[in-house]
């Protein structure tokens, strides 16, 4: 059949690839050039790079790094110190200086050292985008990616695998398949095509410092990496690891340059110029010596505090304290509606508000650091504020409970409704009852049974799309063959755990009613048989649902939201199919034996249980459940999540990384999760 022609087409250098019926031939030249842009439009939204951009330019100063770390081979050190003679660095310009060493050897490997707070962030997404803006590129180069190693365990996955599931993650037209490899996204890593920058080895857990700095050492990968200079203490001496630069204070010069544009800085400036040995004085101008603190310090000013108030407040704190104060003042500034005039009124949240959610993320961050640090293996970004993850704050019982609540409630009410309309109103609340028991315990133990084991990739979004056409047949057909297995095993167990709560359930009421012990052997009997058989069908059908689902298109836009609109399709096709099939084949079941009045309702509470507990174990599910639900209605997230953290975002609270949002620093993160109140959280309303 010509619609099943999908044969690779070979030329040069690339790979062509007829991808399915009607579909155009996809290059390596050409996914390479999509990555280039969607990495371009990431870093156009990063609000901090903008507003370094504007006013006075903030240069960035430098030196060679230290040899214990670059090593002397391969002219290690001659290359650093040609990189640390072009200091300082103009976050304005293209840093040619830098981008001449990937000119000389495509698979260079670059290091970036400096304490917090002194720019490594701000310089390696800026060179991406001054690489990437530059008139000369071609195809060829490779494209920098900015990945966050805080979710990679090198003891459990390499390099290249953890790179590969980032890129695909991040940009799903990249997990389409090549031939005789695993994806695009393989293919561009191992070929060298992308230049990786990893910003902030030092955000790992310190355990995983030396296995990650075995396999950094190993790897070949155009590569350019941000840290600590004590993160990288564990590189051998005389080894090395690549040529690299450290970043220095910025001078008193650079503080007076940009801060002198505002008047109220003048009095205080000319104070530190002159301190003459004063404490207070000294301990300020030491404070503004990182880009951070001197662009918190900008927007302590701009939010209405009098620059005097530092001085004084220097008197009788330390330089800690004082840097605290700045990043507190940062919320409040940006918050202020009276510096945002041009932002809708539906996203005016106050300043207060606003703080307590974002001190909810970031604690929700520093959570996952701690619980991956007991977890071994199972390492969870502390960076990354995943939609997916969000809800993971709460502890898993917590979580069993919610999810089981509202699929008792659901099916329960739906029972219930039906009975009443069907003239038997006495039966309903006490069926209502017995569904959201038996049915809500059932589900939220069997979402506490898939949250634990992870089973079949529970809870992690779908990189794929919902499209009726688009794809040959042959294509379908393997997807659902690869799928088959993985789906309808995870239905065969969720169905054992689901038949054994919920017939133990029946059998212990039985027996509180004084059944006899036979009635009650047999309604679990017949649960511990029905029971696999729902899940069974449920992982047919979810798997034959495959059939549906295809690879995403280059052309369609890769982002937080993007990632989730999409999962929603999925889900909701698939508990669609899931609850009416498995509703009508419950509910003819239970007519034939007991008569029609009975067999309705049974039917429709075991569509709608069946349809909200398979939800309730899928990534869009659970972001239903806690984050649009449960964590607005504990004050701790807004109703308009999605909305809030886009705000946030343009705000220059956040940058957007793919699929994912991240802090603008991790200073800031952590001072407000240490900011974060423990009780009297407010709740959404009043002043928007």
């Amino acid at each position: 059949m010509a619609g099943d022609n999908h044969a690779p087409i070979y030329t040069g250098d690339g790979v062509t690839v007829v991808s399915g019926a009607g579909r155009p031939p996809v290059t390596s030249a050409e996914n390479l050039h999509t990555l280039r842009q969607r990495v371009l439009a990431d870093l156009g939204q990063d609000q901090v790079q903008q507003q370094l951009r504007s006013g006075h330019p903030l240069p960035v100063h430098c030196r060679a790094a230290p040899e214990e770390l670059t090593g002397r081979r391969n002219g290690a050190r001659e290359t650093s110190a040609a990189l640390a003679d072009a200091s300082p660095l103009d976050l304005a310009g293209p840093l040619r200086n830098i981008a001449a060493v990937y000119e000389e050897e495509r698979r260079s490997r670059l290091l970036v050292l400096g304490r917090a707070g002194s720019g490594k962030t701000i310089l390696v997404r800026r060179f991406a985008q001054a690489w990437l803006e530059d008139a000369d590129w071609t195809d060829k180069a490779p494209v920098p990616v900015v990945f966050s190693p805080g979710s990679w365990d090198p003891n459990a996955t390499s390099l290249r695998d953890w790179l590969i599931d980032r890129l695909e993650r991040d940009h799903p037209f990249l997990a389409r398949r090549v031939p005789h490899e695993r994806t695009w996204a393989a293919r561009l890593i191992v070929t060298g095509q992308v230049l990786v920058i990893l910003d902030g080895f030092d955000e790992m857990a310190e355990d995983h410092y030396p296995p990650a700095l075995r396999q950094l050492g190993a790897c070949n990968l155009p590569l350019l990496l941000t840290s600590r200079h004590e993160a990288l203490s564990g590189v051998k001496p005389g080894e090395g690891l690549f040529p690299g630069i450290e970043l220095t204070d910025l001078t008193f010069d650079d503080c007076c340059a940009r801060l002198d544009a505002s008047a109220g800085w003048a009095p205080v400036l000319d104070r530190l110029s002159s301190h003459g040995g004063e404490p207070a004085a000294a301990r300020l101008a030491t404070v503004l010596t990182t880009p951070l603190m001197l662009t918190m310090a900008e927007a302590f000013h701009a939010s209405g505090g009098d620059p005097h108030c530092l001085l004084k407040l220097a008197e009788s704190s330390s330089q800690e304290a004082l840097e605290k104060r700045l990043l507190d003042s940062f919320v409040p500034r940006t918050y202020d509606p009276l510096l945002n005039l041009s932002v809708p009124k539906r996203r005016r949240w106050s300043a207060e508000r606003a703080g307590h959610w974002l001190g909810y993320l970031a604690t929700h961050l520093k959570k996952q650091q701690a619980d991956a640090q007991k977890s071994g293996p199972h390492l969870i970004g502390t960076q990354d504020i995943e939609w997916w993850q969000l809800g993971t704050t709460m502890s898993l019982p917590a979580r069993m409970v919610v999810s089981g609540v509202l699929c008792g409630l659901v099916s329960g009410a739906a029972v219930a409704l039906t009975l009443a309309l069907m003239s038997n109103p006495p039966a309903a609340l006490p069926t209502m009852f017995l569904n959201m028991l038996a049915i809500g315990l059932a589900f939220g133990l069997v979402h506490g049974f898939a949250s634990k084991l992870k089973v079949g990739g529970a809870f992690k979004p779908s990189r794929m799309q919902i499209r009726v056409r688009g794809e040959s047949r042959r294509v379908r057909s393997r997807r659902v063959r690869e799928s088959f297995l993985p789906r309808v095993g995870v239905g065969l167990a969720g169905g054992l755990v689901f038949g054994i709560v919920l017939g133990g359930g029946f059998a212990v009421y039985a027996m509180l009613l004084s059944y006899p012990w036979l009635v009650a052997a047999v309604l679990f009997g017949n649960w511990l048989v029905a029971g696999p058989l729902i899940g069974l069908a449920a992982g047919v059908i979810v798997a034959l649902a495959a059939w549906l689902e295809t690879d995403a298109k280059p052309e369609e836009s890769v982002s937080a939201t993007d990632l989730l609109r999409t999962n929603r399709t999925i889900v909701l096709v698939q508990v669609g199919v899931v609850g009416l099939v498995l509703g009508l084949g419950y509910g003819i079941a239970v007519t034939h034996f007991n008569g029609f009045a009975l067999g309705l309702p049974s039917g429709i509470g075991a569509g709608l249980a069946a349809a909200s507990g398979v939800g309730t174990l899928t990534a869009w599910g659970r972001w239903v459940v806690l984050v649009r639900l449960w964590l607005p209605l504990s004050g701790r997230l807004p109703w308009r999540v999605n909305a809030f953290l886009d705000d946030a975002r343009a705000r220059g609270v956040l940058r957007q990384a793919g699929a994912v949002y991240q802090f603008r620093h991790a200073r800031l993160r952590d001072r407000l999760a240490e900011a974060q109140r423990p009780h009297g959280q407010p709740t959404e309303g009043g002043s928007r």
